[in-house]
């Protein structure tokens, strides 16, 4: 039986920097997790005059981890501030109304949106009847938002399994912790390549396409970090550790990677010497500035989400030092150890 201290939280409603204060804790007798999640607007952020007063953008991405009966579910949604309108509410009303048990086809994707959004366009509609600009932009170009959502849940005695779908860039990685040692051992998306590219979002007045959902499982049996996050933070992660990875292949020869670190490399090194683009240009700073190590990078991410004024400090810090695209950050961190007793 998991036992669970602390309710569900759903995060980021249009303040410039947002924080969720609870840790959700549960045991599983040989293992258990601990999650917590921040979010903040870009470093950078951008702003409007609007009645000879200034406007700050708002940050428009949500996420949201709680437990349930058989565990914890928790997701990220980066609604699109450069498309349609009320995309922040839209990703608010995809976090905050996941079922509990996993979204695993595009049938249930698509059901469960069915659920909810014809209530999501009426209430918005009224909302923005007063404005004739607005409601002609939001009747023609509906709403933008991304979904990655997980739903961690005991398997038997044995250990606890991991179900998550995609749809959209915001990315998760799930890497396996042996003492100093971490290791990429799933991850959406499943290519670097596949960053570079402008995601399908979901939207209320759009069916859901099957090329651009994704989903699958990961059994887990022992320590491990599950990441979620906006498409820049889930970025930063993933070239950190491959930059990491690719130093220590440099400094120890013959050290051999496995799953889906292999393929990762591979494109990491083709990015870093002939790539021509954003993240090319990251991927280069990264492993110029390779640091003290992944353990330590991810404990000091895990450290930036005791607070919303630390999670800011890292992230302004990181795009500071060109490691960080400018735009809003979300990250969901769940952190599952073994159990000492």
């Amino acid at each position: 039986m998991i036992l669970h201290r602390i309710d569900a939280s759903v995060s980021g409603e249009g303040r410039e920097t947002e924080a969720v204060d609870a840790i959700e804790e549960a045991l599983t007798g040989k293992l258990y997790w601990v999650v917590s999640g921040q979010t903040t607007a870009k470093p950078k952020n951008d702003y409007f005059e609007k009645a000879g007063q200034i406007v700050w953008r708002h940050n428009e991405d949500r996420f949201r981890h709680a437990v349930t009966e058989n565990g914890l579910l928790a997701a990220v949604s980066d609604g699109a501030g450069s498309s349609g309108m009320y995309c922040g509410a839209w990703a608010e009303a995809l976090v905050g109304r996941l079922p509990e048990t996993p979204i695993a086809s595009l049938t249930s994707l698509n059901q469960w949106i069915d659920g909810f959004w014809q209530e999501f366009s009426t209430e918005y509609k009224q909302l923005a009847a007063g404005d004739p600009g607005k409601n002609s932009k939001f009747v023609r170009e509906g709403s933008f938002a991304t979904l990655m959502a997980c739903w961690l849940e005991e398997r038997g005695n044995e250990g606890l399994t991991l179900h998550w779908c995609g749809y959209g860039d915001s990315p998760l990685c799930v890497f396996g912790r042996n003492g100093e040692r971490v290791d990429l051992i799933a991850s959406h998306p499943a290519s670097l390549r596949a960053l570079e590219h402008d995601p399908h979002l979901l939207n209320w007045k759009d069916l859901p396409e099957e090329k651009s959902f994704r989903s699958g499982s990961v059994d887990l049996d022992g320590p491990a970090t599950v990441v979620l996050a906006s498409d820049g933070v889930g970025q930063f992660v993933l070239l950190r550790y491959l930059a990491e990875k690719l130093a220590r292949q440099s400094a120890e020869a013959g050290v051999a990677h496995e799953g889906p670190t292999r393929e990762f490399i591979n494109e990491f090194v083709h990015l870093i010497r002939s790539g021509n683009s954003k993240l090319a240009d990251l991927a280069r700073n990264h492993m110029d500035n390779v640091g003290p190590g992944f353990a330590e990078n991810l404990a000091n991410l895990r450290d930036s989400l005791r607070s919303e004024a630390e999670f800011l400090d890292n992230i302004r810090d990181n795009h500071a030092a060109g490691l960080l695209p400018n735009d809003d950050s979300t990250l969901v961190m769940i952190d599952i150890h073994r159990s000492p007793r």
